[in-house]
């Protein structure tokens, strides 16, 4: 006799009702459309310089975190990796991107300028979270083609003793046809130099310790932040706030999926885990896989994450699933 479908009984020792496999059908429905998006853009990577998946080191501008917060520490440094002096405006927007502080500075050749934003609060700058863009100008202002930026920023979490730390975003002005624009050129979104958007379709954040063991969320024991805007070219060079909804895929340290949701991320957004994919998170440690629903041209965007557990911290960019 033919041995009976075990499906029911499989049902039964997971766990899993309807209502659960309808979210993990969900889940692995986003995972696919990952690998999917993955696949698609390793194909077309070799031919699109215009928009890129992942920041550069060094480049025609810089995109910096910062946190100005009470309880937070921010530095950022820029570097001028040419033989020739460089007047740098740096731009310091807010979660919503209205009218930025400007900051100016001029770096020699090689020469290296350590800003501390804190201090910039005495200058005006509101005590919130938000991005700086650094650009050199010309004579009148305008931002122009150099591709000798480069830096760091550095944000210190006061309460829970741990830091995010890494290389500022950096990316560079082409032509239209794919060609680098030239030196000394006005970026003036033409098609003589127009930025690269960093747009990646996907980000991954591969492993977070169970958030009920980290530090309280009001002290920033798990941030992920959200950065989204959008390039002006109306001279002054400019950002406007940008959008994007994500889709969320997460699983826990067994492997166990939790039920997908989505996430949407205006402007610089601080928020957490929980608040992120849902209080399925908490009790393990897991991952989370994050799809963009749309790809909507000219958006600038990056996703960080900080988590600290006693006196280990950690933060970083979360890198995409793959190329793009």
């Amino acid at each position: 006799m033919a041995r009976p479908p075990r499906r029911n009984a499989a049902r039964r020792n997971d766990g899993a009702g309807p209502r659960e496999e309808v979210g993990m059908r969900r889940m692995m429905g986003i995972v696919a459309a990952a690998l999917v998006l993955a696949v698609g853009a390793q194909v077309a990577a070799a031919g699109d310089v215009a928009t890129i998946g992942a920041p550069q080191t060094i480049g025609d501008q810089l995109i910096f975190f910062y946190d100005a917060r009470s309880g937070y520490t921010t530095f950022l440094t820029l570097r001028n990796a040419s033989g020739n002096e460089l007047r740098v405006s740096i731009l310091f927007y807010g979660p919503t991107f209205s009218t930025p502080l400007s900051e100016a500075v001029t770096l020699s050749s090689g020469a290296l300028e350590i800003i501390d934003v804190g201090a910039l609060r005495g200058k005006g700058l509101p005590g919130q979270p938000g991005i700086a863009i650094a650009t050199a100008v010309n004579l009148g202002g305008q931002p122009i083609v150099t591709r000798a930026l480069t830096g760091s920023f550095t944000v210190a979490n006061l309460a829970t003793g741990s830091a995010l730390g890494t290389a500022a975003a950096a990316r560079a002005a082409y032509k239209d046809n794919g060609d680098p624009a030239q030196l000394g050129d006005v970026i003036d979104g033409s098609d003589k130099a127009r930025l690269q958007n960093i747009r990646p379709r996907t980000a991954v954040l591969a492993a977070y310790y169970d958030p009920l063991t980290l530090a309280p969320i009001e002290e920033g024991g798990n941030q992920l932040v959200f950065i989204n805007f959008e390039d002006d070219y109306h001279p002054p060079y400019g950002a406007t706030i940008g959008s994007t909804t994500w889709n969320l895929a997460a699983t826990r340290s067994n492997g166990a999926g939790i039920s997908a949701t989505s996430f949407v991320a205006t402007g610089v957004t601080v928020s957490d885990l929980a608040s992120v994919a849902g209080t399925g998170v908490n009790g393990s440690a897991g991952s989370i896989t994050f799809v963009a629903e749309t790809d909507t041209p000219n958006l600038n965007r990056l996703v960080y994450f900080t988590e600290a557990l006693g006196t280990f911290g950690t933060g970083y960019l979360l890198p995409q699933l793959a190329p793009r």
